[in-house]
């Protein structure tokens, strides 16, 4: 267990890339990474959660990248979305990267020089270097709000796609942790409005990564100005003055973008996804819900209805939201929606949904039921009530203590500055969220007892998962308005075993986004699915890692790769990451 009393470079770290043997399972090769060390005193049943604790260690780490998201009083909404988080290897060294996009200040002169967003090379050490200038990814004067890591073109390296207003931004990885600007070049050029959340994926099955991009409000810094605080209906939160909408101001399609290599091309209308009246989109995530094969679209929505859009696996999709459940709250309600993640949490081996909503209403736990139907299980399962005075912003299904169970992260803040004064029973500064799965469908708000990170009270918008530093335990950045960011680290979540896979596919889509991974030890079975762009303008650490408690023995795993191949390995070795090639040709 890491120490929690002060800051130490995380302890002798391994390069996880590093190729320790080559093991045949099932006909194919399997790379695995170094094993950790025996690990004596193992308790004879899982490690309570108790034993782990999370500490914020961004100064520490180089994490310093200030953010910029207009004026302090946040007077339009323009200024109270914020940025995302995203994490990759994106130097093929073994360890995470870190990209954090930024906004800009109202007006845009205040801060010399202007505010930049932010690209942190991991060391190997704990620390972080930036070298957003250098690598050509620091648009300076751009107001990015998120972010997506995916290899679009197939040639091995993972690129970057941004979203902000006005327009999007494509950086194609070059190699040598340089950058270039292709998004002319890759038909994503030209005005686009507010865009937020994006997602890769191949929801045509034809190998290579298409593109859903959120977009939010009609807006972007040519638009006539945003009504003033206090000028309409909309423009009140209990009776007080505050900035407008998203209601009263009018909301803007998502953007479908079919990759046809090494272009993309809009199909929005084409696949169906014009669906009127438009929505205010915010998060997405990529899943198959219904495990047809084919990977469905989830987007969160503020103040309307979540589209659920159901993929037919012939590049057509059917808005399901309302029949299956989850565009609304268990009694009928639209909710002020931000962030999603997808993961199967009481491990019947199908995709949940969670998502986060605006203060004074509970965040949402969709429980899949089958044939594309959920139930809204947020009050039930114990997840929705301590959510209700908090405004959240990214998600993520994770396990954090290694048991087996997904347990969900939740990123707080509010949008209005003032509303401390009003003693409306929230504030504008809050604390992150903490859930604990105890089996049995139920989820226990945890935070308190999860360490110093967990008393902080910042205004939080994007986060990512990721294990950071290789110890097998799953570490959490956070962007912050007009703060610097959090990097929480994990102490003792690998006191129980765990395994953990880098997936290789055999074509163009490099890094097997959208495969799914099936994990067997004893009587622990757990379903995983590989994304690329989900919570609140962020995206995840692409690799798939699983808690196995304290006993690991005849570890199995089966993998669904895009194309529908399957793979089948045994006997695999725990406390470590394995590679795994997509084979070549029949399965």
């Amino acid at each position: 267990m890491k120490n929690s009393q002060a800051w130490r470079p995380w302890s002798e770290p391994r390069r996880a890339g590093a190729v320790a043997c080559a093991c045949v399972a099932a006909g194919w090769m399997v790379l695995a990474a170094p094993a950790m060390p025996a690990r004596a005193g193992d308790p004879a049943g899982t490690a309570p959660r108790e034993g782990v604790r999370f500490a914020d260690v961004a100064r520490e780490a180089g994490l310093l990248l200030q953010n910029a998201s207009g004026s302090p009083d946040k007077p339009t909404i323009n200024e109270t979305v914020g940025n995302g988080a995203c994490l990759h290897d994106v130097d093929g060294d073994g360890f995470l990267d870190i990209f954090l996009p930024n906004g800009r200040t109202a007006p845009p002169g205040l801060r010399q020089p202007p505010p930049h967003s932010g690209l942190y090379r991991a060391r190997g050490d704990g620390t972080y270097e930036e070298i957003s200038e250098r690598s050509g990814v620091a648009s300076p004067g751009y107001w990015a709000q998120g972010c997506a890591f995916a290899d679009y073109d197939g040639d091995g390296r993972v690129d970057l796609f941004m979203t902000g207003f006005g327009r999007y931004i494509l950086y194609r990885n070059l190699g040598q942790l340089r950058f270039q600007d292709v998004t002319a070049a890759a038909g994503l050029s030209g005005g686009r409005g507010w865009s937020t959340g994006a997602a890769f994926a191949d929801y045509d099955g034809d190998g290579r990564l298409d593109l859903y991009v959120s977009h939010y409000v009609d807006y972007d810094q040519n638009s006539p100005p945003l009504p003033p605080p206090g000028s309409g209906a909309n423009c009140m939160y209990r009776g007080k003055p505050v900035m407008c909408g998203p209601r009263g101001l009018k909301p803007q399609i998502g953007r479908l973008f079919r990759n046809t290599g090494p272009r993309f091309s809009d199909v929005t209308a084409a696949a169906g996804l014009s669906t009127t009246p438009e929505r205010y989109g915010l998060g997405a995530v990529w899943s198959d819900f219904d495990l047809d094969g084919d990977l469905d679209l989830y987007v969160a929505t503020d103040s309307t209805g979540n589209y659920l859009y159901r993929n037919d696996g012939r590049g057509r999709f059917t808005e399901v939201g309302a029949i299956s459940g989850t565009a609304f709250s268990e009694d009928g309600r639209a909710q002020a929606s931000m962030g999603v993640d997808s993961g199967d949490y009481d491990g019947d081996g199908l995709f949940d949904l969670v998502v986060t909503n605006f203060s004074n209403d509970y965040s949402t736990l969709f429980h899949n039921q089958g044939g594309l139907q959920f139930q809204d299980v947020s009050l039930t399962s114990g997840f929705g009530p301590p959510t209700l005075p908090t405004l959240g912003w990214g998600v993520a299904f994770l396990d954090y203590d290694n048991d087996g169970r997904l347990d969900i992260f939740k990123a707080n803040g509010h949008v209005y500055p003032g509303i401390d004064a009003h003693k409306l029973g929230t504030t504008f500064r809050q604390s992150n969220q903490l859930f604990h799965n105890e089996g049995s469908g139920r989820l226990e708000e945890v935070g308190r007892s999860s360490g110093p990170a967990f008393a902080q009270q910042r205004s939080a918008r994007g986060a990512a998962a990721g294990d950071l530093d290789n110890d097998g335990d799953i570490d959490i950045v956070v962007n912050n308005m007009d703060e610097a960011p959090s990097l929480l680290r994990n102490e003792g979540g690998n006191r129980n075993h765990w395994i953990g896979f880098r997936l290789s596919g055999s074509g163009t889509n490099r890094f097997g986004v959208g495969a799914r991974v099936t994990v067997t030890s004893g009587v622990l079975r757990q379903i995983r699915e590989a994304h690329a762009g989900s919570s609140h303008n962020s995206s995840q650490d692409p690799r798939l890692i699983f808690g196995l408690g304290a006993a690991a023995d005849a570890v199995q795993a089966e993998i669904v790769w895009p194309g529908g191949g399957r793979q089948s390995l045994t006997n695999l070795v725990v406390d470590r990451y394995h590679t795994i090639q997509e084979p070549k040709g029949p399965p």
